[in-house]
This record gives structure tokens, C-alpha cells and sequence, in this order.
């Protein structure tokens, strides 16, 4: 099996020294429009179209050599996916997907995690190192209670200062991967109420709906008392500003309440709110 798609067309036209021209997307025409101007690859009629014909097959042989260095299929050898990446294509982002994502964690509470008779001690290790950590691999670890997700790496790290009442909080690295996701919907999870804590913009409000979507009846909006006075305070204008915008008129017709209030807050006084700014007198 071929690597990618060009892959699999250039393995016919080194197998067979031709091919369809229809086969070729205007992509794979940019990636071997250095051949065509070499007349490594030539275009000629044949039968009821056009087809690719190899005219210089060591050239060929040398392109695919420079593109794919484990050849056209790809390297043997059980790889994890970014590596398999490099030894396919030189390029460890080429990897469609990643090896099991970690999540960071801190406890609060004498919070653990359970996965059947395995404990992992959140809260101990939270006192102990300031931070603990699960790969979400095949296990499925348990919880039991208020967790949040938070967006920030500072509000993470100072997050007992919210005073939330969450007993666990999970790092979100920005946006929740769908594996995160997919942990957190799972029925392991059923009894885990979740808080997401996360900047007040559109940005931020979009995440906290995915993350509302697949927990639908488990998951709340943050939102401090003094939410309004950290608005007029503390907002940024530009936070609203470029494509967020068109994520601002999406939510404008959101009917979850939380949005509500957040959208009406920066509708008010056109700016969106760093969440950061939460532990401001904490």
C-alpha cells in the first residue's frame, strides 16, 4: 500500500510507465510540475484521453527517492506515528495523527483517579511535584466529582486560588483535543461534573460548546461573580476583532444561557476578557 495518494500514482507509473492523465488533481500536478518542465513525465494521447508517460525512468526513480526516502510503501518497521512520518516522508508533521495524548492534571481534596484496581493520586502528587500527569492510552481512568478544564498554562498552575470547588483541574493546552474529548464523554467519566474555565471570547466561548456538546447534561460555563466589573475593567477590544468575529456572530444566535450572558457582556462593551485576569486580588 502506497503512502499517500501521489504515492500510489507514481507506483503505477514506475511499475508501468503510464497513467491516466485524469488521475492527477491539480495537487499532484503542482508536486510533479518539476518533471513535466524536465520532460521527466510527458503528456500524450492515448486511446479515448491523455496519459502520463515516463520518458526518463533513472529521473523518475531519483524524484521518488528525494520525496519518499523509505520508498513509495513506506517504511516496514512498527513505527509510532511521527516517526513513521520522518522515515516516510522526512517530516514528522505529516503524521495524521499522534501518539496518546498526555494530560496534565493537579488535585485538590484528596482527588484520585481510578482505573479498575490502579489509583493515581492526583491530590498527593499535586502537594508532592505540583503536578500530575496520565497518558490516555487504553486505560480508562475514573473520576468522581467537580473537575474543570482549564484553558491557560498560568490559571492552571494558580488554580486553587479560583476557588471554584472543583477538586480537579485538567490542563486544555488551548483547544481539547478530540481524544481529551472522547475520555471525557466516556461512560468512566459519567460522574464527573465538568466547569470550563477558559477566556472570555468568542474563542473561548466556541471551545466551552464542543466541550458542552459532548457532555451535554456534566458540563458548566465559569463565571465569577464579579464577571461584568472585570469586563469594563480589565477587556480587550482586539480579542473581538479579525476572525473572531464571524465566531461573535455565530454565538449571537447561541440560545445556552452561559453564552448569553458572556455575548451580551461583550456586545456591552466591545471587548473580550483574558482569563488570566481572574486571579487578579487572589
Amino acid at each position: 500500500m502506497a503512502v499517500d495518494a501521489l504515492a500510489d500514482k507514481l507506483l503505477l507509473l514506475v511499475t508501468q510507465g503510464s497513467l491516466a492523465a485524469s488521475r492527477l488533481t491539480d495537487r499532484d500536478r503542482v508536486r510533479l510540475q518539476s518533471l513535466f518542465e524536465t520532460r521527466v513525465l510527458t503528456i500524450e494521447r492515448g486511446g479515448a484521453g491523455k496519459k502520463v508517460v515516463v520518458q526518463n525512468q533513472d529521473a523518475l526513480d531519483a524524484f521518488v527517492l528525494r520525496n519518499y526516502p523509505s520508498g513509495l510503501q513506506g517504511s516496514n518497521v512498527a513505527l509510532p506515528p511521527r516517526s513513521r512520518a520522518v522515515a516516510d516522508f522526512r517530516d514528522s508533521k505529516r503524521a495524521r495523527e499522534t501518539g496518546p495524548p498526555t494530560v496534565l492534571l493537579r488535585g485538590f481534596n484528596a482527588c484520585e483517579l481510578r482505573a479498575g484496581e490502579e489509583v493515581l493520586m492526583v491530590a498527593h502528587w499535586t502537594k508532592l511535584a505540583g503536578v500530575a500527569a496520565l497518558c490516555l492510552d487504553d486505560q480508562e481512568w475514573e473520576f468522581t466529582g467537580v473537575m474543570a478544564v482549564v484553558e491557560n498554562l498560568e490559571v492552571f498552575w494558580n488554580f486553587e486560588k479560583l476557588e471554584t470547588g472543583a477538586q480537579l483541574a485538567v490542563y486544555a493546552q488551548g483547544r481539547l483535543s478530540g481524544r481529551i474529548l472522547n475520555w471525557l464523554a466516556s461512560p468512566a467519566m459519567a460522574q464527573a461534573r465538568i466547569i470550563h474555565c477558559g477566556d472570555y471570547d468568542p474563542v473561548g466561548l466556541d471551545e466551552y460548546l464542543r466541550l458542552k456538546a459532548s457532555c451535554p447534561e456534566r458540563t458548566g460555563l465559569y463565571l465569577p461573580p464579579n464577571l461584568e466589573d472585570l469586563f469594563f475593567r480589565f477587556g480587550k477590544r482586539n480579542l473581538l476583532e479579525g476572525s473572531n468575529a464571524a465566531v461573535l456572530a455565530r454565538l449571537r444566535k447561541c440560545h445556552v444561557l452561559d453564552v448569553c450572558r458572556v455575548v451580551e457582556l461583550m456586545d456591552r462593551y466591545g471587548v473580550g476578557l483574558e482569563q488570566e485576569i481572574l486571579l487578579l486580588e487572589r
